[in-house]
């Protein structure tokens, strides 16, 4: 049964397009509400209806899209996975109408006194728009009765659900941080039953949804469903971290920023599972009837690449931090490593527009992409730490970090569909064997590059250098750890690659290398009798193995 017989087969139909309607009538009782006021006594902290309008009415938008499009199961697997986050918001939401001055919603309404406020018109509209998205979601789970008309075994399954899970521990964090002792900065585990019950809720089903999505034989249900979890955890986040950035008293937490990242991610993981069935060599032709060109992919790596470097570079010249009193933020030493690093990252994503270059440069943009994210963490750890303790609130410097990533991803997504497309063109080679040489320089990249992250690259006294150790703020270590694991990778899979994309791929690791030594040049200057630490030297000694071993390589190729 094809899937025009499906949507032709009225029953099923009607009751998907019921389900839309709830859930589009959902999404703008949810609109109206901020728009008339949740409580009386009490205005919103900024004005947040045009925000708050947006983000609700965005699922049922594009489930519509999908759904008159000719795509009705990943519509109805969008309603599903936005219904499941709506039960644990309906009662987060239902706990102002108890105890409003419990609750911490700055962009629904922010105390200036103790007196209390009360319920109004605007709340018991926003209780019913969740009622009927979850009314929406619930025949839309089982797609309203169609059956799928294909099944493939799902791919990636674990890698959506780390991520979701990575938000779901974020949303168990405060939302926001404040200094105003009129509006309380709790998160989930402070407030009253009703409240806490709902903030587990939500936490809960980000990997719930996600898992039962990304476990499902129908690729259009994993799909509809990483897109539905994805507006769901966006809708939970931006408000605070909106209010946390332009409002007086209130800042950021690295729990908000963290479920803004895991929301910004999700939606590549689809992308990801058709790279990962290409690669696999396990293309469906009724789904992939024709592959892109390999040239069409480059040029789309490229343009993604310089777009996220223009991104990095723009935000390390626009100010980081802004103070809460209004005066000029110092400048943070950490963000001139996004120079180098942005820079690297947009000569490469140049080199994939140029037809001539682009094969050899793309092994290379993932270790660009992870110079960028080394620069990005150490940049980003002073503005968390300063927004948490109310000194100041993000610039829109850092927000344009944030921004990069996403791209980033994308970029790397498009040049990996460019190699199986390649791959998939190309005929067999036969295998090579390594030299010694070769193998001894990687040997030896990799050892040095493990002691250049687990040990300080710059000492001095009373400062403590980002490293593996314990005492590293969470961002910079996971960057570290990530940076690390996936330098070893590359080499493993470097040397097992053709002697021409295994010299990309290790020139690309001396660009990660590369940030790393830079990092007492560039900051050592705000730190007092700052003095090169052993990490400083084995990251060169690295960058001068893999310039060895890439060189090696290289010739090899040419020969």
């Amino acid at each position: 049964m094809t899937r025009t017989e499906l949507e032709n087969q009225t029953p099923a139909a009607a009751r998907l397009r019921i389900s839309w309607a709830l859930a589009s009538a959902g999404g703008l009782l949810l609109a109206a509400g901020p728009l008339l006021g949740v409580v009386n006594g009490a205005e919103p902290d900024f004005t947040s209806w045009p925000l708050l309008a947006l983000l609700a009415l965005a699922p049922p938008v594009v489930a519509g899209v999908l759904l008159f499009r000719g795509r009705p199961f990943v519509a109805a697997g969008l309603i599903a996975a936005v219904g499941v986050l709506s039960v644990g918001r309906l009662l987060s939401d239902l706990q102002i109408a108890f105890a409003p001055m419990a609750v911490a919603r700055p962009e629904l309404f922010r105390p200036t006194t103790l007196l209390a406020v009360t319920p109004s018109a605007g709340l018991w509209l926003l209780i019913a728009g969740h009622a009927l998205v979850i009314a929406g979601g619930v025949p839309a789970a089982g797609r309203a009765g169609m059956p799928a008309d294909e099944s493939e075994p799902p791919t990636l399954v674990a890698l959506p659900v780390i991520i979701a899970a990575v938000a779901a521990v974020g949303l168990l964090g405060k939302p926001f941080t404040s200094t105003d002792p009129f509006q309380l900065d709790r998160g989930p585990w402070d407030l009253p039953v009703l409240g806490l019950t709902g903030g587990l809720l939500v936490a809960l089903a980000a990997p719930l949804a996600t898992a039962l999505a990304a476990s499902s034989p129908d690729p259009d249900t994993r799909e509809g469903g990483a897109f539905g979890v994805s507006l769901a955890l966006l809708a939970v986040v931006l408000p605070p971290l909106v209010a946390g950035t332009v409002a007086t008293g209130l800042g950021i937490t690295a729990g908000s920023v963290l479920v803004l990242l895991a929301a910004l991610t999700l939606p590549a993981v689809p992308l990801l599972s058709r790279l990962a069935r290409l690669l696999s060599g396990k293309r469906d032709e009724t789904r992939d009837p024709a592959l892109p060109t390999v040239r069409r992919m480059h040029v789309a790596a490229g343009v993604l690449t310089v777009l996220s470097s223009l991104m990095v570079l723009i935000g390390a010249v626009l100010p980081q931090l802004v103070l809460s009193t209004g005066g000029d933020a110092p400048e943070l030493a950490s963000a001139k490593l996004l120079w180098p690093a942005g820079l690297a990252f947009g000569v490469l994503g140049l080199a994939s527009l140029v037809p001539s270059v682009a094969a050899a440069v793309r092994p290379a943009l993932l270790f660009g992409f992870l110079a960028v994210q080394l620069a990005a963490a150490g940049a980003a750890e002073p503005v968390l730490t300063a927004s948490q303790a109310g000194i100041a609130q993000p610039g829109a410097g850092f927000w344009l970090m944030v921004v990069e990533l996403p791209l980033g991803l994308l970029a790397l997504v498009c040049a990996g569909l460019a190699g199986a497309v390649e791959r998939e063109n190309a005929e067999p080679g036969r295998k090579h064997e390594v030299p010694m040489t070769e193998l001894g320089a990687a040997l030896l990249a990799g050892l040095f590059a493990v002691g250049a992250f687990a040990l300080p690259a710059v000492r001095a006294a009373d400062y403590k250098a980002p490293t593996l150790g314990p005492d590293t703020d969470v961002a910079i270590w996971v960057a570290l750890f990530v940076s690390l694991t996936l330098l070893i990778l590359g080499l493993v899979v470097a040397l097992r690659s053709r002697p021409a994309r295994g010299a990309a791929v290790l020139a690309g690791a001396v660009l990660l290398m590369g940030v790393r030594a830079l990092e007492l040049p560039l900051t050592g200057d705000k730190v007092v009798g700052a003095t090169a630490g052993p990490g400083t030297w084995l990251a060169l000694a690295s960058c001068a193995a893999l310039l060895v071993a890439a060189g090696l390589m290289g010739a090899r190729a040419t020969r």
